[in-house]
């Protein structure tokens, strides 16, 4: 079959420096019990709290909010995606340099919100060991930075329901967080996570009116997150009385969809009309107990509505404890993860969150010269490292099978003196039969070596890159769309993609 290879050489949102209702805990951070350790700690942490004022890297895209919307240092509006980590208290191993490149580079994360519980067991208000808890607060937040990815410190109520509870504990955490972290873009503030219980909005008003100053007083342009009672389900409350105050302010939604359906997505919807800024801090596909069955499709309403809005979100959780809210299948090493530890809310994950990264390149890439997908030249392609005669509108090539065949260039980064590329595969049947043990070959410009690859059986040849089906995706039925096949190729210089 003739047929047509295109490239989409798109860019990745280079974001560089920078659940609602699952109470479920695993094995806990316990208290420091040796004075000497505990006095070891305090001195740590602040030499810790020195340090990262100093290397803070100050190179994101700043965030302010206008109206409903949330931009970026150029007044364009920004949707970031990302995930959650479970509680930290609970599961502090997923702070780890492995995780959060894992989260950036598979799962096309932005964001990673750094869940601390402030009650419940060894929170950080009864009885938790707050110096080690801060320590992994500014632990996370370092490998945010290094990753590319804004961070989300989360004073993560839930049991202690009403968030006054606790608000000097948190003036004092949010006054010294703020000071460490003061100017710098990609370090976001989530001040009460989900108010619950024998609560009204008043009460969540007097709190914020409280906690915010103190951030603002040393940080004025700070992002600042606010939950609404009944778990962030009553953004509508706040709609109809806002908050006395200025300044990057921000109302949070939480939804988990196999509970939270039309009712819910029409009040934030109905918050956004009347001039809410919106953010969906934590959110799930699973029931609101964090466990339960999974609804993919009232989760596809949800996505629709917020990427009509450019609503951002947060998913809930990284963790492998054995619900289905879980990113990861149980005794999934948090310390090295894999795409094969995804559990099925994870597999969805990282196909919506791949789809809505790639649709947010094709529109950011409009104002670059590039390639449209279908192959047609936009502006001169060396400014994109793509040789001359790589492309041309008449050019097609002879293949073993009968698919349509895209290839993303995702990014491009230097180690080593080698230039390491990430390209990703899609392919989809428009015949009328099904395709069965395809096979592509893909030539580049100059030879190449495999340094990963996923999602199918990867050989070279010379130049050339031979792919061939792994068993779940041999068949690939008409009108289906093949993707998550990727590959990273590492080369003494930047990759030419070839036709044939």
């Amino acid at each position: 079959m003739i047929k047509k290879l295109s490239l989409i050489c798109t860019i990745s949102l280079a974001i560089t420096s920078f659940m609602a209702c699952s109470n479920s805990e695993s094995e806990s951070l316990k208290p420091e019990q040796d004075s000497a350790a505990i006095e070891k700690n305090q001195t740590d942490n602040q030499n810790q709290d020195k340090n990262m004022k100093q290397d803070q890297k100050k190179v994101s895209k700043a965030l302010h909010v206008k109206g409903s919307h949330l931009l970026d240092e150029n007044n364009e509006q920004i949707v970031l995606q990302g995930s959650s980590t479970f509680g930290l208290n609970y599961m502090p191993e997923t702070v780890n340099e492995n995780m959060f490149e894992f989260l950036r580079e598979e799962m096309d994360s932005e964001v990673i919100r750094l869940a601390m519980y402030t009650a419940g067991d060894n929170g950080y208000c009864t009885g938790g060991d707050q110096n080690a808890l801060k320590s992994l607060i500014h632990k996370g937040v370092k490998l945010a930075m290094v990753t590319d990815q804004y961070a989300v410190i989360d004073w993560h109520i839930l049991s202690d329901g009403n968030p006054l509870t606790y608000v000097e504990e948190s003036k004092k955490f949010f006054d010294e967080m703020s000071a460490v972290y003061a100017g710098n873009p990609g370090v976001i503030y989530e001040i009460c996570n989900e108010p619950n219980g024998n609560i009204t909005w008043q009460d969540v008003k007097e709190y914020a009116e409280q906690v915010i100053p103190v951030i603002q007083k040393n940080d004025p342009d700070a992002l600042i997150l606010v939950g609404t009672p009944q778990w962030s389900q009553k953004e509508t409350e706040a709609a109809a009385d806002p908050l006395d105050l200025h300044g990057n302010i921000m109302i949070t939604v939480h939804f988990y969809a196999a509970t939270h359906g039309q009712d819910l997505l029409d009040q934030m919807n109905q918050a956004y009309e009347l001039g809410v800024p919106v953010f969906v801090s934590e959110f799930g596909i699973s029931e609101a107990s964090g466990n339960g069955r999974l609804d993919s499709g009232m989760a596809d309403q949800w996505f629709e509505s917020m990427n009509k809005d450019k609503i951002s979100r947060i998913a809930w959780a990284v963790s492998n404890k054995d619900e289905s809210s879980a990113m990861f299948k149980p005794d999934t090493d948090l310390t090295d993860p894999d795409l094969e530890d995804l559990s099925e809310y994870g597999k969805w994950l990282h196909q919506t969150y791949a789809k809505d990264a790639r649709l947010k390149e094709f529109q950011s890439s409009k104002d670059l010269k590039d390639v449209d997908h279908m192959g047609k030249k936009t502006g001169d392609d060396k400014d994109n490292g793509i040789e001359s005669d790589v492309f041309s509108d008449e050019e097609e090539v002879t293949d073993e099978s009968e698919l349509e065949v895209s290839i993303h260039e995702k990014k491009s980064w230097e180690k080593d003196d080698r230039i390491y590329t990430q390209y990703e595969l899609e392919l989809k049947n428009p015949t009328s039969k099904t395709v069965s043990d395809w096979k592509e070959t893909i030539r580049f410009s100059k030879s190449f070596t495999i340094d990963q690859s996923w999602n199918a059986v990867f050989t070279i040849n010379d130049n050339e890159l031979i792919i061939k089906p792994v068993d779940w995706n041999s068949k690939i039925e008409p009108n289906q769309k093949m993707e998550d096949i990727g590959f990273i190729l590492a080369s003494d210089s930047k990759l030419n993609l070839r036709l044939r």
